[in-house]
C-alpha cells in the first residue's frame, strides 16, 4: 500500500497545507530524516496535542490518528456494502503490523525533538520579543529574580553579562550550532552514549528563553503559546525524558 505524502508545492496556499489530511504510519515514510518529517507531520495534524507529539511512535499515545481512523471505519460499517467490513479490518491490521516493525530509538528521538523546539522558537516567540525586548528595556537576561550571563561573549568558556535579546540569540544559534556538531552528534541515526550528556544541557538552556518571556513579557508569552503551544510541548517533553529538573523550570 502506498501513502501519498503531502508536500507543499509553488504557489500552494497554506490553508491547503496545514492541517495534514491524515497521519501516515512512520514506516510508510520513506526518508532519510524519517523521524524528523514524522514529527512535522504530528505538528501539521494538531500543534496544540502536546502528548501526541512528544510521544515515541508506537508507544500508545501517538498512534491517536490511527485509533481514530478504525473507529470512523468500524462506524460507517453499517453504510457499507455487505463483505466490506473484512477488507477494512485488513487495513488497520496492515498498518499497527508496519507500526510494530518500526523501533524508535529514544535519544534519536529526543535529539528530533529538541531540534524541533529550536526551530519553532524563532516564531512566534521569538519574532514577537524581538519588537519589545530590546537593550534598553531588558539589559539583563533575567526570568523573574534569576540572572544568568552568557558564554558567547567569555574566553575559554568565561561567562559575561549580556542584553536579554542577545542572550536569546546567543541561545538559538548555539544550540544549533551544537545539533549540527559533527562532533557532538557525528548522525542522527545513532546518538552516541557520550552526546546523551547535551540533551538536558539543550533543554535547560531553551528553557530560559521562555522563562524570559513569562516573566517579563507576558503578553507576547500567552499570545504565542496560544498559537503554538511550544512552552506545553517543552514540558511534556523534559517531563516525560527527565531532561530538566523540576526547580529549574
Amino acid at each position: 500500500m502506498t501513502t501519498l505524502i503531502q508536500r507543499p508545492l509553488r504557489g500552494s496556499r497554506i490553508s491547503s497545507f496545514y492541517p495534514v489530511k491524515s497521519l501516515p504510519s512512520l514506516s510508510s515514510l520513506d526518508s532519510a530524516f524519517q523521524l524528523q518529517e514524522y514529527i512535522s507531520l504530528l505538528i501539521r495534524l494538531d500543534v496544540h496535542d502536546v502528548d501526541a507529539i512528544v510521544s515515541i511512535p508506537g508507544s500508545g499515545r501517538s498512534s491517536f490518528n490511527s485509533d481514530k481512523s478504525s473507529e470512523s471505519l468500524s462506524g460507517e460499517k453499517e453504510q457499507n456494502e455487505p463483505g466490506t467490513e473484512g477488507a477494512e479490518g485488513g487495513i488497520a491490521d496492515e498498518k499497527e503490523k508496519m507500526e510494530a516493525k518500526v523501533t524508535v530509538d529514544e535519544p534519536c528521538w529526543i535529539y528530533e525533538q529538541l531540534r524541533r523546539l529550536a526551530q519553532d522558537l524563532s516564531h512566534p516567540l521569538i519574532t514577537m520579543l524581538q519588537q519589545e525586548c530590546t537593550r534598553s528595556t531588558c539589559p539583563e537576561m533575567k526570568a523573574g529574580e534569576w540572572l544568568y550571563l552568557c558564554v558567547a561573549h567569555g574566553n575559554d568558556g568565561a561567562m559575561e553579562q549580556c542584553c536579554a535579546i542577545d542572550y536569546i540569540l546567543h541561545t538559538i544559534d548555539s544550540a544549533t550550532a551544537l545539533l549540527n556538531s559533527p562532533r557532538a552528534f557525528p548522525s542522527r541515526l545513532q546518538i552516541p552514549q557520550t552526546s546523551h550528556r547535551h540533551f538536558s544541557s539543550l533543554a535547560r538552556r531553551l528553557g530560559r528563553i521562555f522563562a524570559h518571556a513569562y516573566f517579563h513579557h507576558r503578553e507576547a508569552f500567552e499570545q504565542a503559546e496560544a498559537e503554538s503551544s511550544l512552552y506545553a510541548r517543552f514540558l511534556a517533553l523534559t517531563s516525560k525524558f527527565e531532561l530538566v529538573p523540576q526547580e529549574f523550570l
